[in-house]
């Protein structure tokens, strides 16, 4: 048995079929067309190599063909699989955006060889359904990967014509779907999951040897980690770091503890690593799609001696767990600050909870070579917060910033979602002004950004997904949903592929992009007139903190158009107009709200995004013929015969919008009088996580 294991790129087919480009070239971005890759640096495929360690574990060897970076053309595929020759593949694909790429290679793969088993992992089996009746795909792992893939492998072994599949067999394996002799979708339920003392880390060696074998990349493997002096906050990281090891200098004078002071210089010129402690979420929100049940951690030797390997052969000075949600274990999280301080290592952490840590757990944590921390806030609407099911208060991401701010800890509020069902101007409003606290919290200027922000997409698998369903903004039929995953694949984080689940019009919800903006400068402005008594302080701070910041900015984005070379202005003069225009509006509009009030301002920016929308209308509403972005979509009318829930009842569940959105889809699902069927099931299990 020949097994081969590949990573999945993500993104459409016009952007994954040219190499990724090293973390040394640099971030490139063209800013007049606006297009860019959806990758473009190295990301190791960590799952992958999981599932192969644990299948040499098992007595079965395979290889790793890592497609996701190495993003070889078809007639590079066609000559690799010759190759290789596999009698089974694996395809892990992390996202739902994987799906263009996933029926790309398999359809590659059956050409080549019609006997090879294609097994599909990855979160992007929520749409078993669909990958299993439109690609060549033969079964789905749902959940944890190891321990059914295994098991696919023992059955293969006793029967190894896929043409033929025992369906009792199948039926025993727990984490599998396929399709059974009915033509129906049959999903075995989750998978078996390893305990705790068992889960692998990467073996980096071998992603080496796989890439020098079918890249002629071996040297990439040192591009997984980063050079810090490649960070965009090395000063504010060098500066933490230096408060740390003078703490520990003073407390090693104090207990006569022998520890090295660290050398920032060197510090510079170590790499970034990124490292996994626990596996799972204890969250359940509800725009995410949740492809591992549970919550397991990392056993605390095996995590001890996996760092003093990256430090040694990869020069690692800094990790950064990237769990699902760090430190929701307080023991462990304790075990780990301790392992990163005993290793001589300084570390990042991001996706916490604010809920899972307090002022004395950040303490302990920065004693222990904690240098920053991120929480994904969501939302400064605790409306929004409770219908993302996010079960926390805004209140708690403040006392934890400022718990951070106080102890010198840098701290980078992420991931606001916009645009979720039950969003509102108000709710929108609500989230600049939380913006603007925070950041005036932090002794920041006035530069209220949606950080690492996304239109929230709608995932299959997720509550959101469903709630789309239902009302008839995603078709049901097969057709339907495939349309709709290459779409979101297309530009996957932009407006145009947003699904407009509010009540307004998709003009009104263009509109947000400059209100939050906008609200948010404005909070700051009164922030700084209501804490100064004094009129000069006041001034003064408006000045340093928002009058000086927005003219630089202006300055510098007209520059930036002089140092570029004159082959980009060719044939582009009326859109550099325009994007000069553009700039100026904007910039005249925040040193605007120093000077205007709200009631003459936002009309004008009001006036200029209806023009700005009718100009993205004009340019991507109509193509061949066929609208191809989800905002030009609009709801299925038919929804009480497609989706046997009369209409009355939805509006009525939706009505009570500032609920969870889990509650209101389950709402609506018993709302059906019909007998579920075995399938219906099947799809239930894909839908809900469990």
């Amino acid at each position: 048995m020949k097994i081969l294991l590949c990573s999945v790129p993500d993104g459409s087919l016009k952007v994954t079929v040219g190499s990724l480009l090293p973390r040394g070239a640099g971030f490139k971005f063209n800013f007049y067309s606006r297009e860019i890759p959806s990758m473009l640096i190295p990301t190791a495929p960590i799952g992958v190599l999981r599932v192969i360690s644990w299948m040499e574990k098992n007595g079965y060897h395979g290889e790793i063909y890592d497609i996701n970076n190495l993003r070889p053309k078809d007639e590079e595929l066609i000559k690799t699989f010759k190759q290789i020759k596999p009698t089974v593949v694996g395809l892990s694909g992390i996202l739902s955006y994987c799906y263009p790429n996933i029926k790309r290679i398999a359809k590659l793969l059956r050409q080549l060889f019609p006997n090879v088993w294609i097994i599909v992992g990855g979160h992007i089996t929520a749409s078993s359904n669909l990958i299993l009746h439109k690609t060549e795909t033969d079964i789905c792992v749902v959940g944890d990967g190891e321990i059914p893939f295994v098991k696919i492998l023992d059955y293969i072994k006793l029967h190894p014509a896929r043409r033929q599949l025992d369906y009792t067999a199948l039926s025993q394996i727990k984490g599998l779907a396929f399709i059974d002799e009915n033509n129906n979708l049959k999903v075995t339920g989750y998978s078996e999951q390893l305990p705790a003392s068992e889960l692998q880390y990467p073996d980096y060696d071998k992603l080496k040897e796989s890439l020098q074998k079918y890249g002629g990349k071996g040297e990439w493997i040192h591009e997984f980690f980063e050079p810090l002096k490649n960070s965009s906050d090395i000063d504010d990281l060098c500066s933490v770091i230096k408060d740390i090891t003078n703490k520990q200098m003073k407390d090693a004078e104090t207990h006569q503890d022998k520890i090295c002071e660290t050398n920032i210089d060197s510090f510079r010129n170590k790499k970034m690593g990124e490292i996994h402690t626990s596996r799972g979420c204890v969250a359940r929100c509800t725009f995410c799609q949740r492809g591992v049940k549970g919550y397991r951690t990392y056993a605390a030797n095996d995590l001890e001696n996996h760092i003093l390997e990256l430090k040694e052969k990869y020069n690692v000075g800094c990790l950064h767990p990237q769990d699902e949600n760090a430190l929701s274990n307080k023991k462990q999280a304790y075990e780990v600050a301790r392992i990163m301080k005993k290793c001589g290592v300084f570390w990042k952490s991001g996706g916490v909870r604010c809920t899972s840590v307090n002022y004395e757990d950040l303490k302990f944590f920065k004693e222990h070579n904690l240098i920053s921390i991120s929480f994904g806030i969501e939302s400064g609407s605790q409306q929004m917060l409770d219908i993302m099911e996010k079960k926390f208060t805004k209140e708690d991401v403040y006392n934890r910033i400022s718990e951070c701010h106080e102890l010198g800890i840098i701290n980078n509020p992420s991931g606001i979602i916009v645009g979720m069902p039950g969003e509102t101007e108000h709710t929108m409003k609500e989230t600049g002004e939380f913006l603007a606290s925070m950041r005036y919290l932090k002794d920041q200027d006035w530069n209220v950004q949606l950080p690492l922000s996304s239109w929230a997409v709608a995932i299959p698998g997720t509550p959101l997904y469903e709630y789309c369903q239902q009302n008839g903004l995603i078709g049901k039929t097969l057709d339907e949903q495939e349309e709709y995953l290459l779409r979101i694949t297309d530009e996957k984080l932009s407006f145009l592929n947003y699904i407009n689940t509010t009540e307004l019009s998709i003009e009104e919800v263009y509109y947000w992009n400059y209100l939050l903006h906008f609200s948010g400068k404005y909070a700051f402005k009164d922030l700084i007139i209501k804490s100064n008594k004094s009129v000069r302080n006041r001034m003064l701070q408006i000045y340093e903190r928002c009058a000086k910041v927005e003219f630089n900015a202006f300055i510098n984005s007209l520059s930036s158009l002089f140092r570029l070379r004159s082959t980009i202005y060719k044939g582009k003069l009326l859109k550099i107009l325009i994007i000069i225009m553009n700039h100026l509006f904007v910039r005249l509009m925040h040193m605007g709200i120093l000077f205007l009030p709200k009631a003459v301002l936002l009309p004008i920016v009001r006036a200029y995004s209806n023009l700005r929308f009718y100009f993205i209308k004009k340019k991507y509403k109509v193509k061949n013929g066929k609208q191809k972005y989800n905002i030009f979509m609009e709801q299925n009318a038919d929804i009480g015969r497609k989706f046997k829930v009369t209409q009355s009842r939805i509006d009525q569940a939706n009505r009570k919008i500032e609920r969870s959105l889990r509650t209101i889809v389950n709402v609506n699902r018993k709302q059906t009088k019909s007998p579920i069927t075995n399938e219906e099931k099947s799809l239930e299990i894909l839908a809900t996580g469990q």
